[in-house]
């Protein structure tokens, strides 16, 4: 008779405090694999059974076996959303730099705590802005903490929800970057009163 998935849980609870870290890279790299080969094919209930799972396995392995997990699941549209929110947690940026750039299934609310650490690694920054959508929560806190190569980013991304304080730093921040400028114009949605400030430094 199969395990239920509380069973399974149960035994896997019992079984980790004596596993080695070598055994509980072993069984995640395995675990992943099952996941990968049909991920596509699994219900929302089998697929939080595997995030309990691999939650609990991540907990007793390397940063070697966790970066080798977050560039696996990274492209995953569907993966276990508490895995990749603990790899988009992690503060080394081999670990959750592959998941914070392409997860869809990382939340908003991990993107905007990565991006808005103390002393953020500037890749970090960019990994986040490299993301094909990103909305106003995250992209405010990234025209905030990051450069102008990462506001372009930003600007230059269609899928890029950007707020009207968002619009407003960037603008009251261009220093003459006409370029820049320019790219802030070329969207439709900017708020119209702020169209003025681009006007100005577009006519220096």
């Amino acid at each position: 008779m199969s395990l239920t998935p509380q069973a399974l849980l149960a035994e896997l609870d019992a079984t980790l405090p004596q596993a080695s870290e070598s055994w509980r890279g072993t069984v995640l790299r395995q675990i992943t694999d099952l996941f990968l080969n049909s991920a596509e094919l699994y219900s929302d209930q089998q697929i939080a059974l595997f995030d309990a799972v691999m939650g609990r396995l991540i907990m007793g392995v390397d940063r070697a076996a966790l970066a080798e997990l977050s560039n696996r699941l990274a492209s995953v549209a569907n993966a276990p959303v508490n895995v990749v929110g603990s790899l988009a947690r992690h503060l080394d940026t081999a670990v959750c730099g592959p998941v914070l750039e392409q997860a869809e299934a990382v939340p908003d609310k991990d993107l905007a705590e990565a991006a808005g650490r103390d002393r953020v690694d500037p890749s970090i920054l960019t990994r986040i802005a490299a993301r094909p959508r990103l909305s106003e929560t995250v992209t405010d806190i990234l025209l905030k903490r990051g450069s102008q190569a990462i506001q372009r980013m930003i600007i230059d991304n269609p899928n890029a929800r950007i707020s009207e304080s968002g619009f407003a730093r960037v603008i009251m921040g261009l220093d003459g970057n006409k370029s820049l400028a320019e790219a802030i114009a070329a969207r439709n949605d900017v708020p119209t009163e702020l169209r003025l400030w681009l006007v100005e430094t577009l006519s220096k």
